[in-house]
C-alpha cells in the first residue's frame, strides 16, 4: 500500500477553501495515496470543512471529493470502487468524485445523495409490497 508520504506534491492540488489533509484520518490519506497511484493527480474540492449531509463521513475526516486531473470521472469513480479500502463512491454531475473510507455501500451519481437515495428506496418499498398482495 501506498503511503500518503511517497506522493509527490504535483499529484494532489487543492481548491482554496480546502486547507490541507490534517482532519483526515489516517485510513483516509492511505486511500488518496492508493487512488493517486492508480489514477494519477487529483485536485482535492472537499475534505471535513464545508457543507455535507447531516451524517457525512465527511465530518469524521473520512472523505474527500476531488476532480480527477487525468482520467475521467467515470473512469476514476470505477478505480476508486476497485480499492478495498474505499467504502463508498459517488460522482456528481459537475465532474466531481466522492471517496470514503466507511462502511462498504452502494455506489450513487447525483446531485443529494441521501435524499435521492431515500426517496428511492420507499419508491422501491412501496412497489415490491404492491407486487407482493
Amino acid at each position: 500500500m501506498a503511503a500518503l508520504a511517497d506522493v509527490t506534491p504535483e499529484k494532489i492540488s487543492f481548491q482554496p477553501q480546502v486547507k490541507g489533509l490534517g482532519c483526515l484520518k489516517p485510513e483516509t490519506k492511505a486511500m488518496i495515496a492508493e487512488l493517486v497511484a492508480k489514477i494519477g493527480p487529483i485536485q482535492i474540492t472537499s475534505t471535513c470543512g464545508g457543507r455535507h449531509a447531516r451524517h457525512s463521513q465527511h465530518y469524521s475526516g473520512k472523505a474527500i471529493d476531488f476532480r480527477p486531473m487525468a482520467t475521467s470521472p467515470r473512469k476514476a469513480a470505477a478505480a476508486a470502487r476497485s480499492l478495498a479500502s474505499v467504502g463508498g463512491v459517488g460522482s456528481y454531475s459537475n465532474g466531481l468524485v466522492h471517496a470514503d473510507v466507511g462502511v462498504r455501500e452502494a455506489s450513487w451519481y447525483g446531485y443529494k445523495r441521501s435524499r435521492y437515495a431515500s426517496a428511492h428506496k420507499r419508491g422501491h418499498y412501496a412497489r415490491l409490497a404492491r407486487n407482493s398482495n
